[in-house]
């Protein structure tokens, strides 16, 4: 270990900045330490603390009483067993109480571990000889402790079962523990262990022991590799002597903050799960309701400290492939979940790229894949979507293979994932994108589409290559993380910035060109950075929350960065960073107290000229009234002008009061969501409905429900939202009646069909036709006669007023039929007319007219009398011979109505023209008697044409 203490002068930083300063000979103190291997894990102990524990990659454990500015190696004073050979033994963690933080826990690699309860100082061994697989200390009780633990004659093989591997004969099984005396002694508690918590602080009851735990209990303990029926959620309050299942399937579990949440099998082949949720200490439990009805695979618990459960949801293989899933917000109780951002990305092992920015009250950042196309709008896929995606997927992976679909005709551009970035001011009811600063860092404007120009950050997933956003409780409204802007994030390093908001998010600048680890320190009042992408010996800081930048060099080596941390608090002025140089672990000690700036006065006189400091309230930009979650907070914080440090025992005085009610102050009710920029809650649940709900109908629902820890009074009521009913909803009372009088219509059109058409009851229809209508005069709207036209072709003087023509104009009536002879043998050559009665009396029947004229003939018959066509009428005029005759024949062919297999000689001359025509109906005649008829005489009121 070689440590050496460095004096830096400070200059004004190299790179141009838009403000920049001097601070003269003021200095940064400086130590560096060199390690056997790269840095592991550095924990914070002690009451005040100032001592730090460092363990490297080599398993060396490394102990510093102040702050980390000097070192000792401690692992030679914690010997080994005789088993070891008494040699000092190699650590494999450092576990710290946190209602303690004196008592430190060095777990052993072996059989050996101690317990220390004077920050690391002095150690004594544990009488537990088995290897600590998990250490959890109590949440109230500093000496209680529950402790799990593998026998050594097990072992993991991966994709199968732990099996036994030595000739031990117990079975290899995962063993809870419980000590009251800090591992003086234990007791057992329970075996066959999946999961184990203490109970929850909140709800009271923080020494109940929770487990989930295998039902069967002989032989070896499967591995846990699946979703499984036999696992189930357990509870203690005796420590073991008797254990009451609380959950049957409950395979995980989370206890926060007065909330229990246990993930329970649903369907076993499909590897689902459902959400148990119970919020008055497992009483009881109550299935979560989400607002999409989609698979659930897996649960990421996001945040419950502010009042409302935030819940990352994996919905399967798609999501799992793309590395999203959906993030839905609670109400008050837990149990009603409502999607508020769709595709946030996550990785594998379950992290997601959401946090709350804890310098702020109801702040989260959050990042989400997205079309490129679909900039501003929420990506809230429809669960029809979502259906329709599987299903695409899976005829994919029916029909081709992997190496089809790469090498098939489709050609395809270079793929890339749209990640963008957006911030939330009231507990994820309503999303927005970063508005993104409009100079650099240099002071050179930024030109960008002002449609697809915002900012995006980094996230957690991607924190080996770039730091993600982050924010810390002592630091109120300061935010810094990695990005770029532009239309969607950028994962290439020239692309990369870093910068910093200074209220809460509502407002961006740039802070440094390139990428940055960051550390806050003095209650936000100093932010120290180092690149951590390339090799470097410099490190930036800013005294002024950002508006001017410093830097100074570390020494003559660069190094790799890793980290740049502080103690737990944030509020001192000691920050240690670290690194590695080549295989050789190396850390930094800086001590900005000796830069010599006074302490900041003026706390209880903000705003005045005297004082150091100033008053701020945060606003999310949407009102004028500067109201977030229905209350008017304003803060107390150092002027960016003051040269002051805040100090380490800086208590930052707060005013809250209540605001009047306004839309903001709502989130989305279950069913319904916003989309990015957007206040109004849109349904987003295709199966949305009450019990009431008619197809085609619509119904009002609650969309709005208040934020839970929203203070507001008065103000904005939600209105009820109309909701369209969903295709598959029953019908209403009138649809119903509706169809009853179309079933009800249909019915007697087809008895009225069927009795027109029968042998016997069709003469009624028939003699009936259009004879009431018989009376009805039409008023001729267009007169136009076609060549050759007869006075056939008009109504009659029955159907048609012709006032307006003179007299003269007036077509006389046709000449009466002449008489046939009413014996069927009695014969006047061609001219002679037979009715014979037809088999298909329901066709329009009409006989045809005899036109007058000079070769009518008389009724006693004329040789030249022949049948002709013109145009859409018939009759009879002079002529001669068998061309005529013949011609008459084919006529009358066309004529003849053969319907069923009518017998030979069974004749119908028929005719449509005027209002039968324009119908497509034609009145019928009633049958004449059996047998041969004379053709004498016609009624007039027959309606004949």
């Amino acid at each position: 270990m070689i440590a050496l203490g460095v004096l830096a002068l400070l200059a004004a930083s190299a790179l141009p900045q838009p403000v920049r300063a001097q601070l003269g000979e003021r200095k940064v103190m400086i130590t560096e330490t060199s390690f056997d291997s790269t840095i592991e894990s550095i924990k914070w102990a002690g009451h005040d603390r100032r001592t730090v524990l460092l363990r490297t990659l080599k398993k060396r454990l490394y102990r510093s009483d102040n702050a980390g500015k000097d070192w000792t190696e401690i692992t030679s004073h914690l010997i080994g067993d005789e088993e070891s050979g008494g040699a000092s033994m190699l650590v494999d963690s450092v576990v710290v109480s946190s209602v303690q933080p004196s008592i430190v826990l060095v777990v052993g690699s072996h059989h050996t571990h101690f317990i220390s309860e004077d920050a690391a100082r002095t150690f004594r061994r544990l009488k537990q000889r088995t290897p600590i697989h998990s250490w959890v200390f109590h949440p109230k009780r500093p000496t209680w402790a529950l402790l799990s633990t593998w026998p050594d004659s097990c072992k993991e093989k991966r994709g199968q079962a732990i099996t036994l591997v030595t000739g031990d004969a117990s079975p290899c099984v995962h063993m809870l523990y419980v000590t009251k005396d800090l591992g003086r002694t234990f007791e057992l508690v329970t075996a066959y262990v999946v999961q184990f918590s203490w109970g929850d602080v909140k709800s009271g009851h923080f020494d109940r022991i929770y487990v989930t735990s295998w039902r069967h209990k002989h032989g070896d303990q499967p591995k846990f590799s699946a979703w499984s029926h036999d696992v189930h959620f357990s509870h203690t309050e005796n420590f073991g002597k008797s254990m009451h299942r609380l959950v049957h399937g409950g395979n995980k579990f989370l206890v926060s903050n007065g909330y229990i949440f246990v993930a329970v099998v649903d369907d076993i082949e499909k590897q689902t799960v459902k959400m148990m949720v119970s919020n008055d200490g497992a009483k009881t439990f109550h299935q979560a309701a989400m607002s999409l009805e989609l698979q659930e695979r897996s649960y990421t618990i996001l945040d419950t400290s502010s009042g409302v459960v935030m819940i990352h949801a994996n919905h399967g293989d798609q999501a799992e492939r793309t590395g999203t899933g959906n993030v839905y917000v609670s109400d008050a109780a837990g149990l009603r979940y409502s999607l508020t951002l769709a595709n946030n990305v996550r990785n594998r092992a379950g992290e997601c790229e959401f946090d709350r920015i804890r310098s702020l009250d109801g702040v989260y950042i959050a990042n989400f894949k997205d079309d490129p196309n679909n900039a501003g709008k929420l990506p809230n896929e429809s669960r029809k979507e979502q259906e329709d995606a599987s299903y695409e997927e899976e005829e994919d992976e029916a029909t081709e293979t992997q190496v089809d679909r790469r090498r098939g005709p489709d050609a395809r551009a270079k793929s890339e994932d749209v990640v963008r970035t957006a911030i939330s001011f009231d507990k994820g009811s309503a999303w927005r994108y970063l508005v993104a600063p409009t100079v650099d860092s240099r002071g050179q404007k930024i030109d960008c589409p002002p449609d697809r120009c915002w900012l995006h950050l980094h996230g957690v997933t991607n924190h080996h290559k770039y730091a993600p956003f982050y924010a810390v409780d002592s630091a109120v409204g300061l935010i810094i993380g990695t990005g770029n802007i532009g239309p969607h994030l950028r994962f290439e390093q020239d692309d990369v910035n870093t910068y910093l908001s200074r209220d809460g998010g509502q407002t961006w600048v740039e802070a440094h060109k390139g990428s940055y680890i960051y550390e806050f320190g003095d209650h936000g009042g100093l932010i120290v950075m180092a690149d951590d992408i390339k090799y470097t010996k410099q490190v930036v800081f800013s005294w002024n929350e950002g508006q001017s930048w410093y830097d100074f060099d570390l020494g003559q080596y660069p190094l790799e960065v890793d980290n740049i941390v502080i103690e737990p608090n944030m509020t001192s002025m000691e920050f240690l960073l670290y690194g590695s140089r080549a295989d050789t672990g190396v850390l930094y000690y800086l001590d900005f107290k000796a830069l010599g700036q006074p302490q900041c006065s003026g706390v209880w006189a903000a705003d005045s000229v005297s004082s150091d400091y100033e008053t701020w309230t945060p606003t999310d930009g949407r009102r004028n009234d500067r109201c977030v979650l229905g209350r008017q907070i304003t803060y107390t914080r150092r002027k960016q002008t003051s040269e002051c440090f805040n100090g380490r025992d800086f208590d930052r005085p707060v005013e809250r009061k209540a605001c009047a009610c306004t839309q903001e102050d709502f989130q989305c009710e279950m069913g319904f969501t916003r989309r990015v920029g957007s206040m109004e809650c849109v349904p987003d649940d295709p199966k949305l409905t009450t019990a009431n709900c008619t197809s085609g109908g619509i119904f009002y629902g609650s969309a709005y429900r208040k934020i839970p820890g929203d203070i507001c009074e008065g103000g904005w009521v939600p209105p009820p939202v109309a909701v369209p009913c969903p295709h598959t909803s029953p019908f209403g009372k009138g649809a119903y009646l509706v169809l009853l009088v179309l079933l009800v219509l249909a019915i007697l059109l087809a008895i009225s069909t069927w009795l027109s058409r029968h042998p016997q009851y069709g003469s009624i229809f028939s003699r009936y036709g259009f004879d009431p209508f018989a009376h009805i005069k039409y008023t001729v709207i267009r007169s136009s006669k076609r060549p050759g036209a007869t006075q056939m072709d008009g109504f009659g003087d029955d159907d048609t007023d012709l006032s307006f023509i003179g007299d003269s104009a007036v077509p006389k009536p046709p000449p009466p039929l002449p008489p046939v002879p009413s014996s069927p043998n009695t014969h006047s050559d061609t001219h002679s007319l037979t009715w014979t009665p037809s088999l298909c009396p329901l066709l329009p029947i009409h006989p045809p007219q005899i036109r007058g004229g000079a070769t009518n003939r008389s009724p006693g018959g004329d040789k030249n009398f022949s049948p002709t066509r013109r145009g859409a009428s018939v009759g009879w005029r002079g002529g001669g011979g068998e061309d005529n005759k013949s011609a008459a024949e084919d006529e009358v062919r066309d004529l003849l109505c053969m319907e069923g297999g009518e017998a030979p000689g069974a004749r119908a001359y028929s005719r449509r023209a005027g209002l039968a025509a324009a119908n497509e109906m034609v009145p019928r005649l009633p049958p004449p008697p059996t047998g041969s008829q004379p053709l004498t005489e016609m009624d007039s009121n027959s309606n004949l044409l």
